[in-house]
């Protein structure tokens, strides 16, 4: 029997509750599954693991729908809203050629051995963090343990100076929370971004502003809107998703004493424990907007031409057929690098290697230096699927 669907059923505050159980459904059902999103869009919903890897990567399902639709609303031309043209020039809003070349000016300073040069310096903030934790005895995740890390470490890639980065905070939350406070901090920090740039022309430094800056003006095809763009990408995506991966692997870590017990027996075990967080519970429900530039045979069905393709990341990395025991948490698991918590292809997320050096030893410190620490609420009260969590109550 194919299981029936509510047309908005994904946005139900039940199902937000543990959205898990609805992408359970939507695998068994053996096709897409349309649903109609708030703004009152068509959307359909991929949830296998194989299916979302073929969305990942399918010639026929991209970001620009308007170069393939001709009734599609276009982006802000270099005349328009000025917040318009920023978000049109987001690096996970742009399909190949532009997305080739923007990703390309940025990725060198994320690879790897880039990144691993860093560990000192994280090392460092997070024994003071874990230091102050101790002497305050009570204490909120988010607050005090998980946000100074990566606003701290985006920050000092991007050459922000230590007295502006409580402002790049202030401006990441509003932006993400797409209230009416996110226009006001996207031009506020555009202006910023234009100041900043400009006291690097004139004083180039080791970082990344200056690295953009420099190119640009050799002629590199990098404008002011794509330079603001860029950077407030990595300001959002390098902030708010790895403060969540810590936060999650805190609340999972403590609901689930016997694998918190195996953590601080053993912290080198702390790498797993990011890789089981990301598989469980990771960052990202549903990539950015997709669409179908043609009709896409894909996960049994057949999505129409134009229509919003949501690939849940979510639901590919509980799928009974790649992961055994899919809804347990377990920093054991033998096969979750199968995961694709960051994403797929040329749209794998840029700051993976940061974002799993940062929470790694944010894990092994918190496991050394807090042995004692507690959730201070009950687990079954705390809203475990919420996108962004803003407070963790703890006792050490």
């Amino acid at each position: 029997m194919v299981p029936a669907f509510g047309l908005s059923e994904l946005w139900d505050p039940l199902v937000r509750r543990d959205p898990h159980e609805f992408y359970d459904r939507v695998r068994a059902a053996g096709r897409p599954v349309l649903q109609i999103d708030p703004a009152g869009n068509r959307f359909w919903v991929v949830a296998g693991h194989a299916d979302v890897l073929a969305g990942l990567h399918h010639p026929a399902i991209g970001h620009e729908i308007h170069r393939h639709c001709p009734v599609a609303h276009r982006p802000a031309g270099p005349d328009g809203d000025e917040v318009a043209r920023i978000e049109a020039r987001q690096l996970i809003s742009l399909d190949p050629p532009d997305h080739t070349r923007l990703r390309g000016l940025v990725s060198r300073g994320f690879t790897a051995r880039a990144v691993a040069r860093l560990e000192p310096w994280i090392t460092d903030l997070a024994d003071r963090l874990v230091t102050e934790a101790r002497r305050q005895g009570r204490l909120d995740a988010v607050t005090h343990l998980a946000d100074p890390v990566p606003v701290n470490v985006i920050a000092e890639l991007v050459g922000v100076p230590e007295p502006d980065r409580p402002r790049f905070r202030a401006w990441s939350a509003a932006i993400v929370s797409a209230s009416v406070d996110a226009r006001a901090a996207t031009v506020e920090f555009a202006a910023y971004l234009d100041e900043l740039a400009a006291r690097r022309r004139a004083a180039p430094a080791e970082d990344l502003i200056s690295d953009l800056v420099a190119r640009e003006d050799r002629g590199d095809r990098l404008d002011r809107d794509e330079l603001v763009a860029l950077v407030q990408l990595l300001l959002i995506a390098g902030q708010e998703t790895t403060v969540d991966l810590i936060v999650n692997g805190v609340r999972l870590l403590l609901g689930h004493p016997a694998q918190w017990q195996a953590l601080r027996d053993e912290p080198a075990l702390a790498s797993a424990v990011v890789e089981e967080t990301l598989r469980f519970r990771g960052p990202v429900e549903i990539v950015p907007p997709r669409y179908a530039f043609r009709d896409v045979e894909i996960a049994g069905g057949r999505i129409p031409a134009y229509d919003r393709v949501g690939l849940s990341l979510w639901g590919a990395n509980r799928d009974p057929a790649v992961f055994a025991r899919p809804h347990e948490f377990d920093i054991h698991r033998p096969d979750v690098r199968r995961h694709i918590a960051f994403g797929y292809g040329i749209h794998f997320c840029l700051g993976a290697h940061l974002a799993r050096l940062e929470a790694r030893i944010m894990f092994e410190r918190i496991a050394q230096g807090l042995p004692g620490l507690r959730l201070a609420a009950d687990p079954r009260d705390l809203d475990t699927f919420r996108l962004h969590q803003d407070r963790l109550p703890l006792v050490v």
